[in-house]
């Protein structure tokens, strides 16, 4: 049995926490995708929901299939959460050891090389399915995708 019913999440709710699995407003064919909070932060421009996507249908030439069903890690604000989580699913999902995405996350940010999305989730994949198939080619030259990722101050 659900959770929570109905739209999306309430300030009436549980507050975020990790092990929550939700369902999100995803994109077309995604619908049986879900987010996964696996850490939730005090950061200083607020609340912060790291969490993992699975079930998805992100169009990546660099995987064997051609297809990626999961992001291990994507840091967003709580708010931008709040806009797209849409039912609580399970409490007390595992969380996956490998925190590997997120340790890396966290030292580009203290760096000052990385932020958090503000983007609903939906919109957040396809930004990064765009942004791997404009690069695929030059990726596959490379070792690694850091140029794919990295932050850019553009005037």
């Amino acid at each position: 049995m659900p959770l929570l019913h109905g739209g999306p999440y309430s300030k009436h709710m549980t507050p975020f926490a990790p092990g929550q699995r939700w369902t999100y407003r995803t994109r077309p064919g995604e619908d049986t995708s879900t987010a996964l909070i696996l850490k939730r932060e005090e950061l200083p421009g607020g609340p912060v929901l790291h969490v993992q996507l699975d079930g998805l249908r992100l169009h990546n030439p660099l995987t064997p299939s051609g297809l990626q069903t999961e992001l291990g890690h994507l840091p967003l604000t709580e708010a931008a959460a709040q806009a797209c989580l849409t039912e609580l699913i399970d409490a007390h999902a595992a969380i996956p050891t490998d925190q590997s995405g997120y340790q890396q996350w966290r030292s580009a940010f203290d760096a000052g090389e990385a932020g958090v999305f503000t983007l609903p989730l939906a919109e957040i994949v396809g930004v990064l399915e765009g942004a791997i198939s404009a690069n695929a080619e030059a990726m596959k030259t490379h070792s690694d995708t850091a140029g794919l990722f990295e932050k850019r101050n553009l005037k």
